[in-house]
């Protein structure tokens, strides 16, 4: 887990040039959607990460431009995770297994708006302002 994190944070910092975020939250998160990754998928999981950023880099940018620190339309109490290096796990979580991530967040994480307010950011969000 602190591999994904730390490439994660890679990723966030370099798109957003921000700091501040929780790390006990980042790995609370975490445990349960690295769940979603199978044990096949594991051991190369850090460069399947690092592929999809490099990948979705400027969409990722336009999420975190947007709604991220300093964004446009940040809203951290309606969102945290735009302010959270593991949503780039979430991003990609999203786009590879979102059935899969959807069962495991809404039952063991208390807070399914949340992912349900930043899939719509992370799919439909990232038009023109």
């Amino acid at each position: 887990m602190h591999q994904v994190l730390e490439a994660a944070e890679r990723v966030f910092v370099s798109l957003t040039g921000y700091t501040g975020f929780d790390r006990d939250l980042s790995e609370e998160i975490l445990m349960v959607v690295l769940k979603t990754v199978s044990a096949e998928q594991q051991e190369g999981y850090v460069r399947q990460l690092e592929a999809f950023a490099a990948a979705n880099r400027e969409r990722l940018g336009q999420l975190y431009g947007k709604y991220g620190p300093g964004g446009k339309f940040a809203d951290e109490s309606r969102c945290y995770l735009t302010h959270q290096p593991e949503s780039v796990v979430v991003c990609e979580r999203l786009d590879i297994a979102p059935l899969w991530l959807e069962g495991v967040w809404n039952e063991e994480l208390d807070a399914e708006l949340t992912l349900e307010r930043f899939t719509k950011y992370w799919r439909f969000g990232l038009g023109p302002s």
